[in-house]
């Protein structure tokens, strides 16, 4: 037996030592095998969530400020009237309230919407729905996605044409297997012509109603004062609810203006609605917000998955320490021979760096089969293995490895060898 002097003599050791108890080894590499698939996969899939999420705030426009009138329950009581069978609730957002906003500084379009609940009638079919009355320039601010035909325009406008847009959920459902556009419909008293079917409603138009039945017709003809009402049946009585907007998007002309006139509207809004009947919306602060959250759930999730390798690092290391007792006569056989002390921590330190090595591979390509699974489960969400998600864990692994063999190898390399020679 001749004291190990090469990287290969110390790799070969090493090999042969670990291959005496293979099931010992499998188990303790184990740890480090579910570590390093751990930190990969809540890695990868909060990595896919935050992107899609950020995607979805993106729809929204990083340029946009959107403003929602929101409804009340405490309103309610205080716009009740005429003996408790008629209530009248006005909420929200007024014109005036658009020509203060329009005074701000950075505004490259004022878009306005408003929306009421009616009925759709076609040959025979009633189908509730929600109407969305808006300007042209919505079609830019919302970031508009058309299946077939087009927005309505400022012709439609101009010449107060009943021209409306649907779904292409809706317009299933009204006409079929059928080409919708060119077809009319009743809706509230009036014949409207469908020029165009949305892929879907866009996320700034979404209010938590049911986004699918959703028609969208021209401002302009749907402006009247008896038209700005919903009209709420209950038993017994019925309430109206009446707001002048319900949306305002207002597109800046780059994210710097975003981030100067936000506050701004805020302060307007606040001066005449003391209830806070509004939300107001910045997307771009949104973005920021859900980058900073994913860092920081990032971090959570290394440092939890971290725990679970310091956990296989504490079974490396108990391994180790009972392999120095059990080799202590071929640790003293090894030092009379001519090993040096930097000899024996290098070979037992190689052990439990193979020990991770070993683990970590096996644990990275474990984790190549998170989007598989993932995608089955998750069918919206894209996940992807990137290569830093599958380095981070492994050099954890391999700094795990390094610091759990380290105090067995100098104990190891510490002994007396003739004490050691002694050992039964």
């Amino acid at each position: 037996m001749r004291a190990p002097h090469k990287v290969s003599d110390v790799l070969r050791l090493s090999l042969q030592s670990l291959a005496r108890h293979p099931g010992r080894s499998a188990l303790t590499a184990l740890g480090v095998i579910f570590g390093v698939f751990s930190v990969i996969a809540m890695l990868a899939i909060n990595e896919a969530a935050s992107a899609k999420s950020e995607v979805l705030l993106r729809e929204l426009g990083s340029d946009n400020i959107i403003v929602n009138a929101v409804k009340l329950t405490g309103q309610e009581s205080s716009a009740s009237g005429g003996g408790g069978r008629h209530s009248v609730l006005v909420y929200g957002i007024t014109f005036e309230d658009v020509e203060r906003l329009r005074t701000v500084r950075g505004i490259r379009r004022c878009v306005l919407a408003h929306r009421t609940q009616r009925i759709a009638y076609l040959d025979g079919t009633e189908l509730p729905v929600e109407v969305i009355a808006t300007e042209p320039d919505y079609a830019t601010v919302a970031r508009l996605d058309m299946t077939t035909g087009r927005f309505i325009v400022a012709a439609d406008s101009a010449a107060r044409e009943k021209h409306c847009v649907l779904t292409a959920a809706l317009a299933r459902k009204l006409f079929g297997p059928h080409d919708p556009l060119g077809r009319s419909l009743l809706l509230g008293g009036d014949v409207y012509r469908v020029v165009g079917v949305l892929a879907r409603l866009p996320k700034a138009m979404q209010t938590g109603a049911d986004a699918e039945n959703t028609i969208i017709v021209p401002l302009v003809t749907h402006e009247s004062v008896a038209s700005l009402y919903t009209i709420l049946r209950l038993p017994g009585s019925f309430r109206s609810e009446m707001a002048e907007v319900n949306q305002v998007i207002l597109q800046m002309v780059n994210e710097a203006a975003v981030e100067r006139a936000a506050p701004i509207v805020r302060r307007l809004l606040d001066k005449y609605h003391p209830h806070h009947d509004y939300r107001v919306q910045v997307p771009q602060e949104l973005i920021e917000q859900q980058q900073k959250q994913a860092r920081l759930w990032n971090i959570t999730f290394a440092f939890i998955a971290g725990v679970s390798l310091l956990v296989g690092g504490i079974g490396i290391m108990n391994i180790m320490l009972a392999s120095v007792t059990e080799r202590t006569r071929e640790i003293g056989v090894r030092r009379a021979l001519g090993a040096k002390r930097r000899d024996i921590v290098a070979q037992f330190l190689t052990e439990a760096v193979m020990l991770t090595l070993v683990g970590g591979l096996l644990g990275i390509g474990l984790g190549q089969l998170v989007p598989t699974v993932v995608g089955r489960v998750l069918e919206d969400l894209d996940v992807s293995v990137s290569l830093l998600t599958m380095l981070l864990p492994f050099v954890m692994a391999l700094v795990v490895g390094l610091v759990s063999g380290l105090y067995p190898a100098l104990r190891a390399a510490r002994l007396d060898p003739i004490e050691a020679l002694r050992h039964e």
